[in-house]
């Protein structure tokens, strides 16, 4: 019987840990081939509730270190106003701050569109919308995607920068798959600590629940396609198309269900089902 190729999982520092000198590891020790930056939203988060996410799921075919800048509720337009995010600018860029990276990791631009989707979603001027498009305002469906795909923009531009010892390494980010709007709240134990994310734009607007989980895929397509066309466009920048990867949840169910947690979390099994695929490029393309 042939033998099961070894997987490892990462060793993963928070940068909190890093700055204080409390962690052990360190993201430029010569004894892991692998070295990993990666920066985003509670899919990436340590620490964060809820407690699973994408990083911890990940097994590579190497030893890899992999520090994680990565906050809950962080947009991909947050992360790219560089002025402001000093500490991925230097961890990406600056000559005497940024490591040799064989990779960085990125989620972003699930919470931009939560964020936006109350532009987005709009209620028929007549009040008895029967099609998706009654609902979307495609303007501000595009608008949405640009401001996406600039920021993703700036990163790569800054990755790429003069003085950078990162210029041309690969950028590897990943799509959303389909989330079910419904009254699925994180919770810590049983009590709720959050609100639902896209559920109350589409009470708000009288979305028929019938077209909601079509509307749901027409903006998370549009998302996915803005990233794709990225791929396309720049140098090194890699997507994992994660769209039906996941068993959905059912619409009127208010806690796990299906490879959902939440509304918008995966739970251990789903991240594992996206975690293979993004473990697979990166096996890939190191």
């Amino acid at each position: 019987m042939p033998r099961k190729a070894v997987r490892y999982r990462p060793d993963i520092i928070q940068a909190m840990s890093l700055g204080a000198g409390e962690s052990p590891l360190s993201p430029d020790d010569p004894d892991y081939p692998w070295r990993m930056l990666a920066e985003g939203d509670s899919w990436f988060s340590i620490g964060a509730i809820p407690s699973s996410n994408l990083l911890y799921e990940l097994r590579l075919k190497q030893r890899a270190v992999l520090l994680n800048l990565g906050y809950p509720g962080d947009t991909i337009s947050n992360i790219a106003q560089l002025s402001a995010n000093t500490e991925f600018s230097r961890r990406l860029a600056h000559p005497n701050w940024a490591s040799d990276w064989n990779a960085v990791l990125l989620s972003g631009g699930g919470n931009d569109l939560i964020d936006r989707a109350p532009d987005i979603i709009r209620s028929p001027s007549g009040g008895t919308g029967k099609k998706i498009s009654d609902y979307v305002d495609g303007a501000q469906l595009a608008a949405f995607t640009a401001d996406v795909q600039a920021a993703y923009r700036r990163i790569v531009a800054l990755r790429d920068s003069a003085a950078s010892p990162n210029r041309g390494k690969p950028i590897v980010v990943h799509t959303y798959d389909y989330p079910t709007p419904r009254p699925a709240p994180a919770t810590f134990f049983i009590m709720p600590i959050t609100k639902p994310w896209m559920h109350p734009v589409f009470e708000a607007r009288q979305v028929p629940k019938l077209l909601r989980v079509k509307i749901a895929e027409r903006l998370l397509d549009a998302l996915a396609e803005a990233l794709l066309e990225l791929e396309q466009e720049l140098p090194a920048f890699h997507v994992v198309d994660t769209r039906n990867t996941l068993l959905r949840a059912d619409i009127d169910a208010k806690g796990n269900s299906g490879d959902w947690l939440n509304e918008i979390h995966p739970n251990g099994d789903g991240y594992r089902k996206i975690a293979d695929r993004l473990a697979a490029l990166l096996n890939k393309i190191l």
